[in-house]
C-alpha cells in the first residue's frame, strides 16, 4: 500500500480509533498518544493490509491490544511507586483502626441492657421515630428519648474507657 492510499484509508479511521482508545483509557492525552503509536504500527504493517476493511479491523484490534498493554504498564508502575506503597500502608492502617473501632463499639453495645440495645437498634439501624419506638416498647416518647440518650452516653463512656 502506497503512502497516499494509506493516508486516504486511515484518516477516516483516526477518530474512531481515538474514541475506542478513550473508552479504554479514560484520558484524552493518553488516548491521543496511543492513537499516534497505533498509526505508526499500522504504517509498519501497511504492506500486509490488503484493503480498507482489513485496515479497519486491524486498527480496532491494535487499539484494543495497545490499550490493554498501556493499562498493564501503568498499573505495574503505580504498584512499584513508593507513594503508592505509602498510600496502601495508610489504607491498611485505616482499615485496622476502623476494625478496632467497630470491635470496641460492639463491646460497648453488648454492655447495654436488652431494652437499651433494642431501642438503639430501632432508632439507629431501623430508623424508627421516637413515637414508633415508644409504641413498640409500650412507653412514652419522652421516656424513649431519655433511655436512648442514656444508652448513647454509656456507649461513649465505654468507648473512651477502652481507648485508655
Amino acid at each position: 500500500m502506497e503512502r497516499s492510499e494509506f493516508i486516504k484509508n486511515i484518516l477516516p479511521l483516526r477518530e474512531q480509533m481515538f474514541r475506542q482508545a478513550l473508552h479504554y483509557l479514560a484520558n484524552e492525552d493518553d488516548a491521543e498518544d496511543l492513537v499516534q503509536e497505533v498509526l505508526l504500527k499500522l504504517w509498519a504493517l501497511r504492506e500486509r493490509i490488503a484493503d480498507k476493511d482489513k485496515m479497519l479491523h486491524l486498527a480496532s484490534v491494535v487499539v484494543k491490544n495497545s490499550s490493554i498493554t498501556f493499562l498493564k504498564r501503568k498499573r505495574a508502575t503505580q504498584s512499584l511507586s513508593p507513594a503508592n506503597n505509602l498510600t496502601n500502608n495508610c489504607d491498611a492502617q485505616r482499615l485496622l483502626e476502623e476494625k478496632e473501632d467497630r470491635r470496641k463499639l460492639e463491646c460497648a453495645i453488648a454492655q447495654l441492657t436488652d431494652k437499651q440495645r433494642a431501642m438503639i437498634r430501632m432508632r439507629n439501624v431501623e430508623n424508627l421515630s421516637y413515637a414508633d419506638i415508644a409504641q413498640v416498647m409500650g412507653t412514652t416518647e419522652s421516656s424513649v428519648r431519655g433511655m436512648i440518650c442514656k444508652a448513647r452516653m454509656a456507649i461513649m463512656k465505654q468507648m473512651k474507657g477502652t481507648t485508655k
